[in-house]
């Protein structure tokens, strides 16, 4: 019924034939393979809602409405009448060269980084939150190596972590991705819609219990999009103020600056729980999604500290390049391809990729941290336990709340739980 309301806004014109054939389809996508479209179930489904076929008036078919217009008046309201704004969400992938510093920016400016050196240091990040802002999906990080260096001995990751050789989103990734994410819904018994991107590599996901896919049609514009609108933004400006004081604590201190895909994780974990809920609710509705809030206030809390961090920068004698803004810093990937183009987009080659017969690079190669890998040993138990007693003086020193304080408490307990190495 959804799917027929959804034609009628779109002025498609619909028969018996067409709806049995779609009923046919739906059920082989939902498992159920016994089932046949009978003329006598056509009958019932129309007397149960009170369909009448009639022929489309001819001065009817000659008119054709904008998408744009068919989209946000009709298709996407009956979306959001029928789930609450917590159960609304929007995923978008963007590219991050996650390790460029300003005085690299015009090396990747106007670069595709499709092919080359520059992709090494490229990962495609997947974001993701509800209309009301009260959840953030955890990000997903594609990245080209499945296995770096610098994740040896690590067991947990803040983000969902995947690779292929162009660090990509794939049909497989994505599928992957959102059974995870049902599997999650299902567990906290809700129904939530996901607005996507019309892509290859977002393909139908069948059998899902808890999520319902809804997707963007292929010739609206990305303002449509509500991560595009400030969300991705905020987040990178918000890594790249931290990218740039990790480089001038390294240059103050006179060490070697390092920055590994797993440092890359840490902080845009950090960042991500930094983005507020006024910055989301407000980017869903300059994509058009109406707010059951009215209008918020959203600060650029984000954009307050970039003066200080460029005079900041340029004291260490960092420059910035001329009239480089930290914004403009900030989106100079946000144009990097993130999708396969096609099913077997995945299966593309670069002459200077070197990578295994699964396709991931392998680990001669050099690696995350831009120099030939070097195992560092794990910390024992007793290492860690002493950091957290130096951690827990430090932070006693402070004014912490209470939450802190419980915190710590669980880490000490976490770790006593741990047998020794």
């Amino acid at each position: 019924m959804r799917w027929y309301r959804i034609a009628q806004c779109l002025n498609v014109p619909v028969n018996g034939p067409m709806l049995r054939l779609k009923a046919n389809d739906f059920a082989q996508k939902l498992g159920h393979n016994d089932f046949k479209c009978s003329n006598g179930w056509l009958d019932r489904f129309k007397s149960r809602y009170g369909l009448v076929f009639r022929a489309q008036p001819v001065e009817a078919t000659g008119v054709s409405a904008d998408p744009s217009t068919v989209w946000y008046q009709n298709v996407l309201p009956y979306y959001l009448n029928d789930y609450h704004p917590k159960n609304v969400f929007n995923i978008k992938e963007t590219g991050l060269l996650y390790r460029m510093l300003p005085t690299n920016t015009f090396a990747f400016k106007g670069e595709t980084c499709s092919v080359g050196k520059l992709c090494k240091d490229r990962i495609t990040l997947v974001v993701g939150t509800n209309m009301d802002g009260s959840e953030k999906l955890p990000l997903l990080v594609i990245g080209k190596n499945r296995s770096p260096h610098c994740f040896k001995g690590i067991k947990s990751l803040p983000v969902c972590y995947e690779a292929n050789r162009m660090a990509w989103m794939t049909s497989d990734v994505f599928e992957q991705w959102m059974r995870k994410l049902d599997e999650k819904f299902q567990a906290q018994q809700r129904r939530v819609v996901i607005f996507v991107e019309s892509f290859p590599a977002h393909p139908e996901v069948n059998n899902l219990k808890s999520i319902e896919l809804a997707f963007f049609p292929s010739c609206l514009s990305s303002k449509c999009v509500a991560m595009k609108q400030g969300i991705i933004k905020s987040l990178k400006i918000k890594y790249r103020q931290c990218l740039i004081k990790k480089f001038l604590s390294s240059v103050e201190s006179s060490k070697e600056f390092t920055f590994s895909l797993l440092d890359a994780v840490d902080t845009l974990h950090l960042c991500w729980r930094a983005v507020t809920p006024e910055t989301i609710v407000k980017s869903y509705e300059e994509a058009g999604f109406k707010s059951q809030k009215g209008e918020s206030d959203v600060t650029n809390a984000e954009n307050d500290t970039s003066l200080d961090l460029v005079a900041h920068a340029l004291g260490a004698g960092v420059e910035f390049p001329e009239g480089l803004s930290i914004e403009e810093y900030a989106a100079l990937d946000d144009n990097l391809e993130t999708c396969e183009t096609a099913p077997d987009g995945d299966s593309v080659h670069t002459k200077e990729s070197k990578s295994d017969e699964t396709g991931f690079y392998t680990s001669d190669e050099e690696d995350d941290d831009g120099s030939p890998g070097t195992e560092l040993p794990l910390p024992s138990k007793s290492e860690a336990i002493t950091a957290l007693d130096t951690l827990k003086k430090f932070l006693r020193s402070q004014d912490i709340n209470d939450g802190l304080q419980n915190s710590l408490a669980d880490l000490e307990n976490f770790i006593n739980s741990l047998s020794p190495k």
